[in-house]
Formats: C-alpha cells, structure tokens, sequence
C-alpha cells in the first residue's frame, strides 16, 4: 500500500496537485541590509537631494532581514519612497537572488509589456497584467489608479486576477499603495484584501512629503 507520501509525490509528477512550500528570503544581518538598502536607495533616485532616514525604512530592513515568506505592502501618504522602494529597491534585491523581475505601473496594467511578445495565435500583444499574472514576483507601484481590464467580456478588477494567482502559488507580492484599508476593501472586496495582508508585510508611511 503506498504511503502519503509516495500518494502526494505520485499526484504532484501527474501534475494533479500543487505543493504550497515557503520561500523565505534573507539578504544579511540588519547592518548588512541598512547598508545595502541605503547605497540602493541613492543610487535608482537622485531626485531627493538628501537622503533622509524615515522610519518605515527601518520597518523594511528589518523585513530584508528575513522576508518570513511574504512580499511588502507599502500603503500611506505620498513622495516618503514608496515607489523608490518597490519599483527600485525590490528589484535589485530580487535580481541578486538571480532573479530578473519588473515593476508594473498600475497605470500601464493593459499596456503592451515592452517587448510586447505576439501570442502564438496572434490575437493581441502580452500586457503587463499578463506579466503579473506569469512572474513568481508581482510587483505593482501606485495601486488604485488603473482602470477595470476585460476578462472575457467582463470588466473586473485586473489586481483580482493577480492576488487570486498569487495566492494560489503562493507567490511573494510587492505592491505600493496611497489608498487606505477602507478603500482598498471597498475597491477590492474582503477577499482580496485578506489575502494582501496574508502575502504581504505591511508597512504604512506617514507624514509630509519630501519632494
């Protein structure tokens, strides 16, 4: 009689079932990642004339520390680095685990990604929430400006789309947003907004822009 295990293992080879694994990252100590996150931070964005230590910086060092499995959420008020952090930051430190991954603008989620690759059948140019939908690491800046995608003549939410795959893989996610938990949970619904909290650290900014 075979064992669970052999049952599971035998279902995963029939691609029958999908195993849920952890995936922690770590990028040093806290030292090693105050240094590296500083250098990162002035070197992708030189439009702040003096680089000026926030608190929610610390919040994301110490989540580069050791991820525990999840991506950020960083939501609040605006021009304290969000963007910088997401589109910038996470980037280069994804690519030094050999990992090659984009920033989405929200904005541009329906958008031809940049090579703009054909689908084999011809009928429409690879978008950016096709991208999402694709890369082990979604990573979206400025959540809660696009507008509804097309799901097979339905308008809906594209971000839906993109955390009912990230949850099903159980995929890190990094997302940037000024829009509170209220508006998030009235845009996105109950279901959507747990599994963001689930999936993501959540870091919140708040005070005056430094632009």
């Amino acid at each position: 009689m075979n064992t669970l295990s052999q049952i599971i293992s035998q279902m995963v080879k029939e691609r029958r079932l999908d195993i849920r694994e952890p995936n922690p990252m770590s990028w040093g100590d806290h030292e090693q990642c105050r240094r590296g996150f500083i250098t990162i931070f002035r070197e992708v964005d030189t439009t702040f004339d003096n680089y000026q230590h926030l608190p929610e910086y610390d919040e994301v060092i110490d989540w580069m520390t050791d991820t525990n499995d999840q991506g950020l959420l960083l939501m609040g008020d605006c021009g304290r680095g969000k963007s910088i952090i997401i589109s910038g930051i996470v980037p280069v430190l994804l690519r030094l685990k050999n990992r090659w991954i984009r920033a989405v603008h929200a904005q541009d989620l329906t958008k031809p990604t940049p090579s703009a690759q054909v689908y084999y059948y011809g009928q429409r140019p690879e978008t950016n929430l096709d991208y999402l939908l694709k890369t082990p690491f979604p990573i979206i800046d400025e959540l809660g400006i696009e507008s509804l995608v097309n799901d097979y003549g339905e308008k809906t939410e594209g971000f839906n789309l993109v955390m009912n795959v990230a949850e099903r893989y159980h995929r890190h996610i990094f997302v940037t947003t000024n829009l509170t938990e209220e508006q998030l949970l009235e845009r996105y619904g109950e279901r959507t907004l747990d599994r963001l909290s689930h999936l993501c650290r959540v870091v919140k900014f708040k005070g005056e822009s430094l632009r």
